[in-house]
């Protein structure tokens, strides 16, 4: 191996790329003082990974750079690549030729080291030279400081050249970085011993907290099995029990409601049949005076008539009276007053017949309007009950939710316990009628979404879902929803197209803590008039937002169209509205059933009236029959006496026409019509008030029953509703010792833990686990984790404390081996160089004596070089007395001494031999050309004697000042170069 080539470029006088050829053998770099010759030795000891600036004669790393003269600029980087033949492998690389860069950037100090242009580190360059002679502190790189400091330094100073020469830097080196990562393992030990102390002293008590969690589990999985069976069990049962009370409830209130409206009814009847008979005994009362009165005229007039009568007839049968005329006259008064009584009577009659006739026809259809009043009630009745079932549906669907997502109405039912889960979204919006499709469709299944108020709740409420298999669920939380929006040239567009009505938020009011998550849902769909307009808005707006339409058909984002008929019964919002719909149609049917019955009932009174005053007038006109009868023949009688008397036919016609004067007896039968309609109304209105007072005896009778029946079925309510509360607080106590002590649904238990159970040993079986996990007393079931932690911690701590025990074992070990190879590899290569040593010194100084001793022979490893040496003719005890030249010719004995124990691949010499006289040069330089076949010298000079053997040579000159050039000159060029530019005084 040699240096083939050294590239510079702005290293220190180097401003231009310079490109020094080498070659086997010796080489001379010659030129005056400050031609910048000896910057070649530095940029090989830079490249090679020099790090001391003092080393490299600067005060900080940046001198290195070019920095600048009078004619040229500075430069910002300096870079120095060396280029080795590799040929025969010295290196560990394996290539022919080995380039090894370094640069440094004048910003920041910045510095790279490449191997065959290739990035690496320090550490690569140092481990791919390291023993092969080449290192920054070996005797590849010689300096006349070296070699003077050589006599002059500290025997410990004195000994790191010799370990290169014995090849023991490797190993010194492995054995610092064996000692710093032994001391690393140590320190490693001491921290994983410490913390192994402290896990040993929780890991007990851990343990027992373990042992102790793990037979809480045990008893407590025991528990849930059984517990949760029986749970299932008592649920079922009491949810049977509880339809089972409700169904009995139902009825009871069913009844109750009847039996109340029932008992409402009579009781207003009662009250009604009250106001009437009381009216009834007023008009009673009066009617009895206008009677009195009546029966006083009718017998005032009866007794004249009965006078007038008596006197006719005491005229018709007195004998003294022969005057047939006067007896005529007195006939004719009498057949008269019969005519007048038989017309009154069958007057009476036929009106009588005519009221009759009259009354019939009212009753037919008064109980054609109760027919009717029915029908009307019955049907009113069908739709009332229509109505309350759609109601049940409806309430059922939107207040207890039944057609929601099964995961929706499980999360739900925890949003009693949880004021975090806000709400239904679709539960918490309104808007106006008209828009309950569009918004619909606009949402869909967005409907049911649910509104939480974190990100967390949304978790937590997933989780529960999950781990009870309850269903799934879509959450909006209100801290992460962002408003959705049209973009500012679409608000400005959108108003200007036709059929546009507005964003659908707009049309949406809520609490205004969920504002953000309706603009998110909404704020950026289009609400339409149809679905031509809403086209025509989706292609204006590029198709970027969702359209709906009142109808509710959709114009998609990207264009497509959705529509047909939509299934209201599907949407929350529709059914909300239907309810109230419901609702408000329900109370309007029952107060026209109220009102309906209310006319019904005053039909039936008003019949029950007619239906009186009807059997009255049959009754009266059954009398009247009798009594016309019996005036007709009266009638016959009266006429047949006259037509005796006068013998001629009487037509009653003349009678009827009032030429008669029968004043008396017209009074007399508008009295006895009076007095009778007074009669007939008395009898009839008493009769109606004793039909009163059965009806209200019997409504009594009926409402004492009915109220009993009420007091029973209250009484019955109560018990019910006492017995539903307690099976209530039973379930709700079972779900909650359910949800709380088990984190589980009703129907996940049920579905995961319905097992044939004895329930009377199960219950006793609860009770006894219970009572065994109380005496357990407090658990901490995070020691179960905790102990696995520790104990796998402890375990792995302890497996690295004992195997950092045995590499630190290994590490001494390596160490004593390195010890033991360093001491031998030392002594044998410091005995060779010892004996070398008197050689080559003999020779350079023409006799004496020269030998290197430990300092510490007892310490190898760390003794320094002491050298005694014995020029001929000379007695000197300490090497320090020496002359300049001396030591210079000492240094270069041992140099060479060590050149032929250990051969170098390259050796720069950077004026070692300056201080040697002309002889000693040449016996010098005779060394240089005896080793140069085993080792490439570089020698930087200025002695004749030294460039004779040189088998190439350099000129170093700065043409420009400040800037070094190097030239291929002759060897007597080289000699004439050197002297004229030393006596020039250059």
């Amino acid at each position: 191996m040699y240096l083939k080539r050294i590239e510079l470029h702005g290293f220190k006088s180097f401003a231009d790329k310079v490109n020094v050829e080498f070659q086997p053998g010796i080489t001379g770099i010659v030129g005056p003082n400050g031609c910048g010759k000896s910057n070649i030795s530095d940029a090989v000891r830079w490249v090679l990974g020099e790090q001391s600036v003092k080393s490299l004669r600067g005060s900080n790393m940046a001198d290195v750079i070019f920095a600048g003269s009078e004619d040229r600029r500075a430069q910002n980087l300096a870079e120095v690549t060396l280029v080795f033949d590799n040929s025969d492998r010295t290196l560990n690389y394996d290539y022919n030729e080995v380039e090894i860069t370094r640069r440094l950037y004048r910003q920041g100090n910045e510095a790279e080291y490449l191997l065959n242009r290739q990035q690496c580190r320090l550490k690569d360059i140092t481990d791919l030279i390291l023993d092969t002679g080449l290192g920054r502190d070996s005797l590849s790189i010689i300096s006349q400081g070296n070699i003077s400091n050589f006599a002059d330094n500290r025997p410990e100073e004195r000994r790191v050249i010799f370990e290169e020469a014995a090849g023991v830097s490797k190993y010194k080196k492995r054995k610092i970085e064996a000692i710093r990562k032994l001391e690393r393992t140590k320190e490693n030990l001491d921290r994983i011993g410490d913390i192994v102390y402290e896990l040993e002293k929780q890991i007990t008590p851990l343990k027992k907290q373990k042992e102790k969690a793990e037979t809480y589990l045990e008893l407590k999985e025991k528990l849930t099995s059984i517990e949760v069976n029986v749970l299932v069990h008592e649920i079922s049962e009491t949810n049977a029990s509880l339809e089972e009370l409700s169904k009995i409830l139902k009825s009871l209130n069913e009844k109750q409601a009847a039996l109340d409206a029932e008992i409402l009814l009579k009781e207003s009847a009662n009250d009604e049949i009250k106001k009437k008979m009381f009216v009834l005994d007023n008009e009673i009362n009066a009617l009895q005076s206008q009677l009195l009165e009546a029966m006083s005229e009718v017998s005032r007039l009866e007794t004249s008539k009965v006078e007038v009568d008596q006197k006719r007839k005491h005229a018709l049968e007195s004998k003294d009276n022969k005057d047939i005329a006067h007896k005529l006259e007195n006939l004719k008064a009498i057949l008269a007053d019969v005519v007048e009584e038989y017309n009154n009577r069958v007057g009476r009659l036929e009106e009588t017949e005519k009221e009759l006739n009259d009354l019939s026809n009212k009753q037919k259809k008064m109980t054609l309007m109760i027919q009717e009043k029915h029908q009307s009630i019955s049907h009113l009745t069908q739709e009332i009950t229509k109505d309350k079932n759609r109601q049940e549906i409806l309430i059922d669907l939107v207040e207890n939710k039944s057609n929601y997502h099964s995961g929706v109405k499980a999360v739900m039912s925890l949003s009693n316990q949880n004021p975090d889960i806000i709400g239904v979204f679709g539960d918490l919006i309104k808007n106006d009628q008209e828009y309950d499709l569009a918004i619909s469709t606009a949402l869909g299944s967005a409907l049911q979404f649910i509104v939480t108020k974190d990100d967390l709740q949304a978790r937590l409420a997933i989780k529960f879902l999950r781990d009870n298999k309850a269903g799934r669920a879509t959450f909006l939380p209100l801290e992460t929803m962002e408003p959705r929006l049209l973009r500012e040239e679409h608000e400005i567009l959108c108003p200007t197209l036709d059929g546009y009505l507005g964003v659908v938020s707009d049309f949406v009011s809520s609490d205004k803590k969920i504002e953000n998550v309706i603009l998110n849902q909404l704020g950026n769909v289009i609400l339409a008039d149809n679905i031509d307009h809403a086209s025509e808005i989706s292609k204006a707006t590029y198709a970027r937002y969702k359209v709906v339409t009142l109808d509710g058909n959709i114009v998609n984002v990207g264009g497509s169209l959705t529509g047909g008929s939509a299934n209201k019964q599907q949407s929350s919002i529709i059914q909300k509205r239907e309810l109230e719909k419901v609702k408000e149609h329900l109370k309007e049917l029952e107060n026209k059933l109220a009102k309906e019955k209310n006319e019904l009932n005053s039909l039936e009174n008003e019949s029950k009236e007619i239906s009186h005053t009807l059997l009255q007038k049959q009754m009266s006109y059954a009398k009247l029959e009798v009594v016309v009868q019996n005036k007709k023949e009266e009638l016959i009688v009266a006429k047949g006496e006259y037509e005796d008397l006068s013998h001629q036919n009487v037509e009653l016609e003349d009678f009827k026409s009032g030429k008669i004067n029968n004043q008396l007896v017209i009074e007399l039968n508008e009295a006895i019509q009076h007095r009778d309609q007074l009669t007939e109304q008395i009898k009839s209105k008493r009769e109606m008030r004793m039909s009163y007072v059965n009806e209200n005896e019997q409504l009594e009778n009926a409402l004492k029953t009915l109220r009993k029946d009420l007091k029973d079925i209250q009484s019955q309510v109560n018990e019910k509703a006492i017995a539903s509360t307690k099976q209530e607080a039973s379930l709700n106590n079972y779900l909650n010792r359910l949800s709380n002590e088990y984190a589980m649904t009703y129907e996940y238990a049920s579905e995961n833990y319905q097992e044939e159970l004895d329930m009377e040993s199960a219950r006793y079986e609860v009770a006894v686990l219970r009572n065994e996990i109380n005496a357990l007393g407090h658990v901490n079931l995070d020691s179960i984790e905790e102990y696995e932690k520790v104990s796998k911690r402890y375990e792995d701590m302890n497996g690295q404390r004992l195997d950092l025990i045995q590499a630190q074992d290994k590490i001494i070990q390596a160490i004593d081996e390195m010890d033991d190879i360093m001491v031998e590899k030392f002594s044998t290569t410091f005995d060779k160089i010892n004996y070398q040593f008197n050689l080559v010194f003999r020779e350079l100084f023409g006799g004496g004596r020269a030998e290197i001793k430990y300092t510490d022979p007892n310490n190898i490893l760390e003794t320094g070089i002491d050298i005694d040496v014995q020029p001929p003719g000379k007695s000197v005890s300490n090497i320090t007395l020496f002359s300049g030249g001396e030591k210079a010719l000492i240094a270069i004995s041992c140099l060479f001494a060590i050149l032929k124990v250990r051969p170098v691949p390259m050796c720069i010499l950077d004026e070692v031999e300056a201080a040697l006289d002309m002889a000693n040069v040449e016996r010098f330089a005779k060394f240089l050309r005896e080793f140069s076949s085993q080792t490439q010298f570089i020698v930087v000079t200025h002695r004749e004697g030294t460039m004779e053997e040189c088998d190439l040579l350099y000129g170093a000159t700065m043409q420009q000042k400040g800037v070094t050039k190097l030239v291929s000159v002759k060897l007597e060029e080289a000699v004439d170069f050197s002297n004229d530019q030393h006596q020039g005084g250059v």
